[in-house]
């Protein structure tokens, strides 16, 4: 039986880490998705009319990190689908899970700070939460 793989990149180490994870568990027939969500404070805070341009980078930033991940999975003879979303990444990113039917998530962990976390949350435990898959959390 065949697997869907979901990864979510931020440009972390730790994404980059989860990346390698998945690429490690997949088998034949399996499917790979990337996926990078434009997101931040900056776009959230921001004007209404300066948004746009603050959605606009961070899909730039979205791109290039699906760009680097779509580079190492050529290395591996693995050719996945990407995807950039924009919007509150764990929703983003269980939104996505559900439409591609995806059997496991692979996120990493970043750590921050406790005003950070008051503030944001963690999506990796929001993801665990909510999602109907399994997830691995990779540090």
């Amino acid at each position: 039986m065949s697997s869907t793989y979901l990864v979510g990149l931020d440009g972390s180490p730790s994404s980059r880490k989860a990346l390698q994870h998945a690429l490690d568990l997949l088998r034949t027939g399996d499917t790979l998705h990337l996926a990078s969500v434009a997101s931040g404070p900056e776009i959230d805070m921001a004007d209404p009319d300066e948004r746009e341009q603050f959605i606009e980078r961070a899909q730039q930033r979205c791109h290039r990190w699906v760009e680097e991940a779509r580079a190492l999975c050529q290395n591996h003879d693995v050719a996945p689908e990407a995807h950039v979303l924009t919007g509150q990444p764990a929703e983003a990113l269980l939104g996505l899970a559900s439409r591609i039917t995806s059997s496991h998530i692979v996120l990493g962990h970043r750590r921050k700070g406790l005003f950070e976390q008051l503030l944001m949350g963690s999506v990796a435990k929001r993801v665990v939460d909510f999602a109907r898959c399994t997830v691995t959390v990779v540090r």
